[in-house]
């Protein structure tokens, strides 16, 4: 259009009409929606800008320790104050007990001095003994001061029976025998499933504790209980199927000496149920040893005929299927191995150096009789 000016075309207003309509147009007026939509927009930007601005810097004011000098005390406090460590608390988990008991102002320098420690993880679950008003670096390094540890340590190994735990619990503790025992007998209050054995055998977890010193019998049995149960759920092992577990894992600790072994106990134990291979489908009894020393309380697994021929829902010998309950205290290791356990044809184990643990497994009665012949060979020399 090189005969008409872009002014003319438009107009003053900048807005373009047909030429035709130029002689009439009249300056429109504009709708309240256009009128206001302009300022409308500008407010949501702003607004959308201050809010994002604010969320931002109060995540970042949370998340992020802008100012380690404003969020933390200094020195290493004063008085005295405990505090108690969890089972599985992390870094951030004894921060928050931290704070909570004063101790320190708040998380964030002692999550830094945690997450840059190498001696960290060696924090074990127990009772210490800290000051109020602590920098987050002395708290750390006060909770890593074996002195700061108060309470009674008492280590349970995998393995042991409730009269052996009871025993060492009572010599650590100065608490009596017959406490602990008379504890143990109210099972259910404990924490334990009703269960065919009406026993807390099995269920008190190996691993090392601190007690307070003012803890009951009932107390530390609670609190054994209680982390048995937490492995068990962690692990996935539905409720109705814990005694038939803790049971199964508990002759495992018994009759296995090497780890790589225990996956092939259990095994052996569910193919003998099952009746698998020459047994031709129908149930082995297990005949162990081990179930039969639990009920004579032998301080070994070697057994008599005498005590093999006594009757007893633990006897093994006598009675198809597993016994009523759990025979010792099973860990991780063997809970692993009786949730997940490898294939395989065996019917039958016999260890054939007691010295190594060195246990062979087998298929049928034939192969299981030269490997007992290999351990009376071994037996001779000794």
């Amino acid at each position: 259009m090189p005969d008409s000016s872009l002014e003319d075309l438009l107009g003053s207003s900048g807005h373009y009409e047909p030429r035709s309509r130029r002689g009439k147009r009249r300056n429109p007026k504009p709708s309240p929606v256009k009128r206001f939509l302009p300022a409308v927009l500008v407010l949501v930007v702003l607004g959308a800008l201050v809010g994002g601005g604010y969320f931002g810097y109060s995540w970042f004011s949370t998340n992020v320790d802008v100012s380690s000098a404003a969020k933390d005390y200094e020195g290493e406090g004063s008085g005295e104050v405990q505090i108690v460590v969890k089972d599985g608390d992390s870094g951030s988990d004894i921060a928050t007990t931290l704070v909570d008991a004063g101790v320190i102002k708040t998380k964030g320098p002692f999550v830094n001095a945690f997450a840059a420690s190498q001696d960290a993880s060696n924090i074990t679950p127990g009772t210490y003994k800290l000051r109020k008003q602590m920098s987050g670096a002395s708290a750390l390094s006060l909770l890593l001061d074996p002195a700061s540890r108060v309470g009674i340590r008492v280590t349970i190994p995998e393995g042991q029976t409730t009269r052996k735990m009871y025993e060492r619990l009572s010599e650590a503790t100065g608490i009596p025998v017959k406490e602990f025992e008379k504890a143990g007998a109210d099972y259910e209050a404990r924490g334990v499933p009703k269960n065919p054995a009406k026993s807390i055998e099995g269920y008190l977890w190996p691993g090392t504790y601190d007690f307070h010193e003012d803890d009951s019998a009932a107390d530390i049995l609670d609190t054994m209980v209680s982390r048995m149960t937490t492995k068990l759920k962690k692990k996935g092992i539905p409720e109705d199927k814990w005694h038939e577990t803790l049971t199964i894992a508990s002759i495992v600790e018994k009759e296995a000496r090497n780890p790589e072994d225990y996956g092939k106990v259990v095994r052996t134990i569910d193919n003998r149920l099952a009746g698998v291979g020459e047994a031709g489908g129908k149930p082995m009894n297990l005949q162990l040893d081990s179930t039969v020393a639990y009920f004579s309380k032998s301080e070994t697994i070697s057994t008599t005929p005498e005590q093999r021929a006594t009757d007893s829902p633990y006897n093994t010998y006598k009675h198809p299927g597993l016994p009523i309950g759990p025979i010792s205290n099973p860990g991780d290791a063997t809970l692993d191995a009786v949730k997940n356990p490898p294939e395989g044809p065996w019917l039958y184990w016999v260890t054939v150096n007691t010295d190594t643990g060195e246990t062979k497994f087998a298929a049928t009665k034939a192969e299981h009789d030269k490997n007992v012949a290999q351990w009376r060979e071994w037996a001779k020399k000794k």
